[in-house]
C-alpha cells in the first residue's frame, strides 16, 4: 500500500499507541493466516486506518477485545493483538490486493534505466501473484473496480497527463471504493446509506492526498530519471502544493466529524488532523 496514512506518534497517549499497535499486529497475523508469510512483508500502517474505520462502522466487533501473544520477531516480549474481526480481515485483503496490484504496475512500467528495480518488480509480483489473486476473489467486485482504476491511471501516465486533478482522480476513486465499508446493520447515528456517501467522499479526498503526496515525495527522483510525474509538468502547482493538499485535508477532517466515531475516535482523529499534516509538511520541505 501507500504508507502515508500514519498517526503522529508523539501525540498519541500510551494506551492509544498500544491499541494502534495491537491492530497492526492483528492485521499482520490475519495476513499470515489468510495468505502465508511472504505477503506480511508488504504490510504498511495504511491498513490500520482501514481496520479502525471498519471497526467503527459496524464491520468489526464493537468495543474490541485484546489478548497477548509472542511474535516470532521478538518472542521474549509479549505483544497485544486485537482479536480477529471482519474489519481486520478486510484490511488484510485490501492490503494484499493493492500490494500485488502495485507490483504488477511496477513490473509493467519497469524502466530500462533502473535494471535492479525492474528485476525486483518482476520477482516480487510473481511471488505475490497467488496471494493477490486470492485476495481479488475475496474482494469480488471491489477488486474489479480497483483494477479498472489502476488501468485508467496507467493510461493517464502513458499520455503524460498534465492536469494534477485528473492524475489524482483515479487514486481518489480507488480510496472511495476501499473506504465504502459501512455495515448495513449499523444502527447508531447515521444510516448505512448515509455513511456510504460520507465515506466515499472522504475516501476520494484521502486518495487525492495520497497521490499528490506520493508525487511530491518522488519529484526529485522522477525529474532525474525522466519518469512521469504531474508535478514536474506543473511548476506553479508545485509551488502551491501545501495549499492544494490542505483543501483535501480540510474536507477529510470535516467528513470524519460527520461519522459519529466512538471507540477509536482519538486515534483516527490523530491520523486525520495531525499525522497527514505532518507528512505533508515533511514532504513539502523537500521540494
Amino acid at each position: 500500500m501507500f504508507g502515508y496514512l500514519a498517526p503522529l506518534k508523539s501525540e498519541l497517549k500510551i494506551r492509544e499507541f498500544e491499541i494502534y499497535n495491537a491492530y497492526y499486529c492483528a492485521i499482520c497475523r490475519a495476513v499470515k493466516k489468510r495468505y502465508g508469510e511472504l505477503p506480511r512483508l508488504m504490510l504498511s500502517y495504511d491498513a490500520v486506518l482501514i481496520a479502525l474505520l471498519a471497526e467503527e462502522l459496524g464491520r468489526g466487533q464493537g468495543n474490541p477485545a485484546f489478548h497477548t501473544f509472542r511474535c516470532f520477531n521478538n518472542p521474549i516480549k509479549k505483544r497485544n493483538e486485537a482479536r480477529p474481526s471482519e474489519g481486520i480481515d478486510y484490511a488484510a485483503d485490501i492490503m494484499v490486493f493493492l500490494a500485488w496490484l502495485s507490483l504488477k504496475d511496477n513490473r509493467d512500467d519497469r524502466d530500462a534505466r533502473n535494471v535492479f528495480k525492474g528485476i525486483a518488480s518482476v520477482f516480487g509480483e510473481s511471488l505475490l501473484r497467488r496471494a493477490g489473486r486470492k485476495a481479488a476473489e475475496r474482494l469480488g467486485e471491489k477488486a474489479a473496480f480497483l483494477r479498472e482504476c489502476y488501468e485508467e491511471q496507467r493510461k493517464l501516465e502513458a499520455a503524460k497527463e498534465e492536469s494534477l486533478d485528473k492524475a489524482a482522480d483515479q487514486t481518489g476513486r480507488m480510496m472511495a471504493e476501499v473506504l465504502d465499508i459501512a455495515s448495513p446493520d449499523r444502527s447508531n447515528g447515521l444510516q448505512a446509506e448515509e455513511i456510504s456517501t460520507v465515506m466515499r467522499t472522504l475516501g476520494y479526498h484521502l486518495g487525492r492526498y495520497i497521490y499528490i503526496i506520493d508525487a511530491a515525495d518522488d519529484l526529485k527522483k522522477d525529474k532525474e530519471s525522466g519518469a512521469y510525474n504531474p508535478l514536474a509538468l506543473n511548476p506553479e502547482t508545485t509551488k502551491a502544493l501545501k495549499t492544494v493538499v490542505s483543501l483535501d485535508l480540510a474536507r477529510v477532517c470535516e467528513l470524519a466529524d460527520e461519522l459519529g466515531l466512538n471507540d477509536n475516535k482519538t486515534i483516527i482523529d490523530n491520523i486525520f488532523y495531525l499525522g497527514l499534516r505532518a507528512k505533508l509538511d515533511e514532504v513539502a520541505a523537500k521540494i
